[in-house]
């Protein structure tokens, strides 16, 4: 992973993407470094009328290359408790405890709401598990170059938040692989928190963006005003 607790307690290091080796007091100031190291890159100002400037610094997000979802793996049990990381989501996300299989392993209900449309949902078979950063997005941004493994850590990813939301499987299924130059929740109140999820994912990942993604992205959060979904746990 990117970032993760020291030796030392309550230190955090990381040692890949764009804060490799700096140390932090907790994950929350891991996460608001990421913001602020990103959206200083987005705008380089604050007025939103001024045009971005690229980030020359990044190597070009390619869409030449060739994308396989089995080179990411499915979903897997991290802790061997039978509960993959769907079920975890699942778990983690229901607003009321979770009712399961006989077997304890799977979830079969529970109530959700989903923040990219704004409804609400208790048969999980009506959710998908979304990787706010797609695998296909994120292969083209540099996780080509990555190793087997870890791809299968990011494609599971349950220790960064914001990386994985249970939504609707037509939310989903309508944003398929597309970065936010292409696609934005419907829900316009998600949007900010959208955004910027998906500039800490890439950030903490080191995945780099086109400059229309880019341009995008800083032309929303030029709007936003609220903190960012999960920076107060």
């Amino acid at each position: 992973m990117g970032c993760h607790h020291d030796k030392e307690p309550g230190l955090v290091h990381c040692h890949r993407g764009s804060l490799a080796g700096q140390f932090f007091d907790s994950k929350k100031e891991v996460l608001s470094a990421l913001i602020r190291n990103k959206t200083d890159t987005l705008s380089g100002s604050s007025s939103a009328s001024e045009t971005p400037q690229p980030d020359t610094g990044e190597p070009a997000e390619s869409s030449a290359v060739l994308y396989d979802r089995d080179l990411y793996g499915d979903w897997i049990d991290t802790d061997g408790d039978c509960q993959d990381t769907r079920q975890e989501v699942l778990i983690a996300e229901s607003l009321i405890p979770v009712q399961f299989d006989s077997w304890g392993c799977n979830v079969v209900s529970g109530q959700w709401l989903d923040p990219y449309t704004g409804q609400t949902f208790t048969d999980p078979s009506d959710l998908d598990i979304d990787h706010v950063v797609p695998l296909a997005e994120a292969h083209r941004s540099g996780a080509s170059h990555w190793l087997p493994q870890l791809r299968t850590q990011f494609a599971n990813d349950l220790l960064f938040p914001g990386s994985l939301i249970a939504v609707s499987a037509s939310a989903n299924r309508s944003k398929g692989d597309r970065d936010p130059a292409d696609w934005l929740p419907p829900n316009p109140a998600f949007q900010c928190d959208y955004v910027r999820a998906w500039v800490m994912a890439k950030g903490y990942w080191g995945l780099v963006m086109d400059d229309r993604e880019r341009s995008t992205i800083y032309y929303v959060l030029a709007g936003c005003e609220q903190p960012v979904r999960g920076l107060s746990h």
